[in-house]
This record gives structure tokens, C-alpha cells and sequence, in this order.
């Protein structure tokens, strides 16, 4: 004789949906307690951006947070996240930003970031001989990562032209100030005008430089009449001012 079908009782369905549910809610809170890895990245960023200035778009500055391991596991932080350089901590190139919590659990850690700046140098647009004086065709921008050039380097034309070059320059080549002198004014045995002021009262001397001069350095000149060697400053004109 057949047997009617036994109907599932409540409590054999109700069992497997309930452990079912209570497993979520463990889940959930777990999730809960744990201080997500982007909250940390974010952290860093802002940190980051806040203490260099950096606008959105900024083209002169690129920052760049390190991955973190996506199954760090740090508790939830009760309050803001604090962030700050570590000691020693640089503000360009590879550096890194100590992220930290002090409730309810005390925790830190150094996200990697990299900071690359860049800028528009001049370089020489062609070979340029020792002791010339550059123009203003003689240099062209290039845009550099500056964190990776130890040199310096100038930006605007108006720095650079009128100076005079150490050094033979090649095309390309970052003008720094390494490079660059003062344009020489006076060189050693030229002819020069000594002027010797006093007040209002101005006398013009022929005289002979022993010493190279640039503008405003002080030379020793001798009077070619009276033999006589004085120390006077070199002029723009050329001309030697001492006093009398």
C-alpha cells in the first residue's frame, strides 16, 4: 500500500535559509570592520595633492600611488585616517606616505607613491663655441622630468641670453648655470678708458686691463702714461671706474 507524500516540514526548510542568512550577516560585518584598501589609496592621494598644491589638470606635477594588496586586512578606523611623510620622506621622485589609525585598533602603513615633476628648460638649439654669447635663437624649451635631472636648468629666455658659455655646448644640451658666465667685458691686455670720479668731477685716463673683468668685477688696470697700476670696477661700456 502506497504511502501519502510527506510534506517537508517548517522546520527542514526554514534550517538551510537561515543558516544562509546568518552566514550573510557574518559576512557583512566582517566587511564592515575592515578598513577598505581604497579608503588607504585615497587617503594617500589626497595627502599627497594637498601638500605639493596640486590642481587637478596640473601638468607639472604627476602623482602616482603604489598598489596595495587587495587582501590587506586592517580594522576599520573609528575616526578621519591620518597621513604624513615618514621620516626622511621625500617630496618628489620614489617616495612614500604613512598612512595611520589610533582606534579601536592602532595600525600604520607606508603606501608607495611616486612624484614625478616636470618643467619647459631651455636647451641649446645648436652648437654653441666657449665664450659666446647667447641670443635668443641660440636656445629652444624642451620639457623635462626635473626630479630626474641634477642639475639646474633655466626656464625663461630673459635669464639666459646675454650670457656667455664656459664651455663648448652641443645641441640639446640642458643650459644650467654650470655653463653659463657673465658675458666678459674687459679681457686681459686690452685697451681700456679709466675713469677716475669724484663727485661731479669725471677725468678720462688710457690705461691697459691685466685682468679679465666681467661686469662689476674689480680689475687691475695700469695707466699707460704714468705707469701707475689701480683697481677700479668694470662698466658696462667697457670702461674702468676707480675712485680718485
Amino acid at each position: 500500500m502506497n504511502q501519502p507524500a510527506l510534506k517537508p516540514s517548517i522546520r527542514s526548510w526554514w534550517l538551510p535559509a537561515a543558516m544562509g542568512v546568518a552566514l550573510a550577516l557574518v559576512s557583512i560585518t566582517a566587511q564592515a570592520e575592515i578598513e577598505a584598501v581604497e579608503n588607504i589609496r585615497l587617503a594617500a592621494e589626497r595627502f599627497i595633492q594637498e601638500e605639493l598644491n596640486v590642481e587637478p589638470g596640473d601638468e607639472a606635477v604627476e602623482v602616482q600611488i603604489g598598489r596595495l594588496d587587495n587582501r590587506l586586512r586592517l580594522a576599520r578606523c573609528s575616526e578621519a585616517l591620518e597621513t604624513r611623510f615618514p621620516p626622511g620622506g621625500r617630496r618628489d621622485g620614489n617616495t612614500a606616505v604613512q598612512v595611520q589609525c589610533e582606534a579601536p585598533v592602532s595600525w600604520s602603513i607606508y603606501v608607495p607613491v611616486t612624484v614625478e615633476r616636470y618643467a619647459e628648460v631651455l636647451v641649446a638649439s645648436r652648437n654653441l663655441r666657449r665664450q659666446h654669447t647667447i641670443l635668443p635663437g641660440d636656445v629652444r624649451t624642451k620639457r623635462i622630468q626635473t626630479s630626474r635631472h641634477a642639475g639646474s636648468y633655466f626656464e625663461t629666455k630673459s635669464e639666459l641670453v646675454g650670457l656667455q658659455t664656459r664651455r663648448n655646448i652641443r645641441p640639446g644640451q640642458i643650459l644650467g648655470q654650470q655653463h653659463v658666465t657673465q658675458r666678459e667685458v674687459v679681457s686681459r691686455g686690452q685697451r681700456v678708458t679709466i675713469l677716475a670720479e669724484n663727485g661731479s668731477v669725471v677725468i678720462r685716463m688710457q690705461g691697459e686691463a691685466l685682468e679679465n673683468g666681467i661686469l662689476g668685477d674689480r680689475i687691475r688696470v695700469k695707466n699707460t702714461s704714468s705707469g701707475r697700476v689701480v683697481e677700479g670696477e668694470v662698466l658696462e661700456s667697457g670702461h674702468v671706474r676707480v675712485a680718485l
